[in-house]
């Protein structure tokens, strides 16, 4: 399975996937995927109806992230936000919903800093927007709940945003493609939501319908904004998808804001606003199992690297895990008329029959400069790569080894490579660099992969790496065995072996101040820059354990040299030229 070229492509996609998802497991049988797709209401209800009643709970307001910036306040402002959401949506406590909005905003007038400041602000004001689209004066949804006086002075702090950012950020698309990226991807796709979305109220308001800012009326702004957008959506499904590659968190938080794009977009705008988030929710449930995610990623801080992937969405559109609390950050989903199309429900829910395949994606990762990133659409530089089957999910970023300056730092950030196995307690396994503050390594490796085996090495170019480590989960796997210096373990439906090519290794024990990474399930490298191979087969393909073993240990690597040629278990040649100077990693079928 290989990622759409284009938007329209998924409708494509949506229609073939449906001739072949068609087995369901047996828990699963008792909805379609019509009906769990249906029951999105409901589980918005249940959400909301657990906090009937409640009182506001102010989340804290913290000082400066560093020094010179305003507050950090975004906890702050998404506890008013989703007090307000739950108050609108029952239909209670109305006054305190407004007294939220008002106190919110004034905090921000009272504190111009933090307006402007990246980590607060602009990460709910989309929202405050919603509420007026739904709840204002002239509401779509239950016009009057919120006051005209509560309508009008939440604005103010997001014109003195707008005023101030639009000078900085362009709704250009002819040179840039939309490739230009300031801040980060996801802080861009919140810039542009809020002055979009403030453009187009605006621009029906007596009090800023005349106002020119960038040289621009807000009409002006609203019209170069939705054409932005709509080329925004269409670059992103041609090339790859996100350059913070299926990194949940950050992904969600460039996703909230185009929920407002389909509730209140023209209707191109609405199209594509659909469409991505069709595609978005397509390519996430391919490489899932259970709402873990799969496949290789970036931006997955170390502290997170073993943890399991879990999202509101992944319970509001396909009912897995378990009902989350209201959350400031997930309104605009909540309220949204968005809802993925049965087939993508289908390929989430039923892992069996999407059965065994491989994906292919070029995101986007080569560039250079800062504010803005400006992104080498031309080469590129990555195939994120994965194989998939019910049993489990491998994959990696592909690159070649380039050196650090090549590569924008919200690509190259805490890459994250492995596989995900099924069953209760989700085993994994992750092979990366350390960072040396067990936080951020950037560049840390480069790899080579073919169906179920993988090799990787740490990159000599990168920034912030300390050793190469091989984590372990300690639920989901079997306790590992060593033998012939390969490492062996079993999960419920497959096998795994971890062998390091040269040099050896040890176990950790308590060296690292992570309590996420586990002693004695950890494996670390004696020669940091050695190769590392992973090899990992579903049970249904070997006879037994010792005959998982047997074919591993057959497989020798054979080094010529600094290149590395390895026959894998699937049969498949991989050459690695380890010194990272003349080959680029190469992966043939026998």
């Amino acid at each position: 399975m290989s990622a759409p070229s284009t938007l329209l492509s998924l409708r494509i996609m949506i229609l073939a996937a449906s001739c072949w998802l068609t087995t369901l497991l047996p828990a699963q049988a008792t909805q379609s995927p019509e009906e769990v797709v249906a029951g999105f209401d409901q589980r918005v209800d249940d959400m909301f109806r657990a906090e009937s009643g409640k009182p506001l709970k102010r989340a804290k307001k913290n000082p400066p992230l560093k020094p010179g910036r305003g507050n950090y306040v975004r906890g702050y402002s998404y506890s008013m936000v989703g007090f307000a959401a739950r108050c609108f949506y029952l239909g209670e406590m109305q006054h305190e919903a407004n007294a939220a909005l008002v106190e919110n905003a004034q905090h921000y007038l009272d504190h111009p800093l933090d307006i402007n400041d990246r980590d607060s602000f602009h990460w709910h004001a989309e929202i405050v927007m919603r509420f007026i689209e739904m709840y204002g004066t002239n509401g779509s949804k239950s016009a009057g709940l919120l006051t005209k006086e509560t309508e009008t002075l939440i604005l103010k702090p997001i014109w003195e945003y707008v005023k101030k950012t639009s000078h900085l950020v362009f709704p250009e698309t002819k040179k840039s493609q939309t490739w230009d990226v300031y801040e980060s991807e996801n802080h861009h796709a919140m810039i542009f939501t809020v002055l979009w979305h403030f453009a187009k109220i605006a621009k029906d308001r007596p009090e800023y319908k005349d106002i020119k800012y960038s040289d621009r009326l807000p009409a002006e702004h609203y019209r170069a904004w939705s054409d932005y957008f709509v080329v925004y959506c269409r670059e992103r499904a041609r090339k790859g998808m996100f350059i913070e590659m299926m990194s949940g968190g950050y992904n969600s938080t460039l996703m909230k804001g185009v929920y407002n794009f389909y509730d209140f977009g023209d209707d191109k705008v609405r199209r594509a606003a659909g469409n991505l988030l069709d595609l978005y929710y397509a390519y996430w449930a391919q490489e899932q199992i259970d709402g873990d995610q799969g496949g290789g990623r970036s931006r997955i801080y170390f502290s997170s690297a073993l943890n399991r992937s879990s999202s509101a969405a992944n319970w509001l559109y396909f009912g897995m895990g378990k009902q989350h609390k209201v959350n400031g950050h997930d309104v605009n989903a909540l309220l949204s008329v968005y809802r993925p199309p049965a087939v993508v429900a289908d390929i989430a829910l039923d892992v069996l029959g999407r059965g065994r395949y491989e994906v292919r994606q070029r995101p986007q990762g080569l560039g250079s400069g800062f504010h803005p990133y400006q992104l080498n659409t031309q080469e590129g530089g990555i195939l994120r790569y994965s194989y998939c089957d019910p049993t489990f999910i491998i994959g990696t970023p592909m690159t070649e080894a380039r050196p650090l300056k090549d590569w924008t730092s919200i690509s190259t950030q805490n890459r994250w490579q492995g596989v995900i196995f099924s069953g209760e307690h989700h085993g994994r396994i992750v092979l990366i660099p350390r960072p040396k503050d067990n936080r951020v390594a950037m560049n840390a490796f480069w790899s080579v992969q073919r169906k179920g085996s993988l090799i990787t090495q740490k990159l000599k170019y990168h920034k912030g790496a300390a050793e190469m480590i091989v984590c372990m989960s300690k639920q989901g796997l079997s306790v590992p065995v060593e033998e012939s210096g390969v490492v062996f373990v079993e999960t419920e439906g497959a096998y795994a072996a971890v062998r390091v090519v040269k040099g050896g290794f040890k176990w950790m024990k308590g060296e690292f101040e992570s309590r996420r990474i586990p002693e004695n399930a950890t494996m670390i490298l004696n020669d940091e820059y050695a190769p590392v191979i992973l090899e990992v087969m579903a049970k249904s393909d070997v006879k037994s354990f010792d005959a998982f073993k047997a074919n591993v240990l057959a497989s020798k690597p054979n080094m010529k040299g600094e290149l590395l040629e390895y026959t894998t278990i699937y049969g498949d040649i991989l050459t690695f030229d380890t010194s990272t100077k003349k080959h680029p990693p190469l992966m043939t079928s026998r």
